[in-house]
């Protein structure tokens, strides 16, 4: 008797299964991620534009993306 392939959204059933008993255990572990900007190894970290960065390297970039688009005498309008 042939064996029946098991589909994608199988698959990710029990998949999705599987991380959620591991979840439950606490048997999941808490990986370090590399900051693509200043290399610090952080628990948390954002994904933009497809790098990882950590939340002072974000927290950075947007100040300096927010400064640098800014305009004096910008304010909440109502003239």
């Amino acid at each position: 008797m042939a064996e029946r392939k098991e589909t994608a959204k199988e698959r990710t059933q029990r998949w999705m299964e599987r991380e959620a008993e591991r979840a439950e255990e606490g048997g999941r572990k808490e990986k370090k991620i590399r900051c693509s900007k200043c290399g610090k190894e952080v628990d948390e970290f954002l994904e933009i534009a497809g790098r990882i960065l950590c939340i002072d390297c974000y927290a950075e970039e947007e100040m300096d993306e927010t400064t640098a688009m800014s305009m004096p005498g910008e304010g909440g309008g109502g003239g």
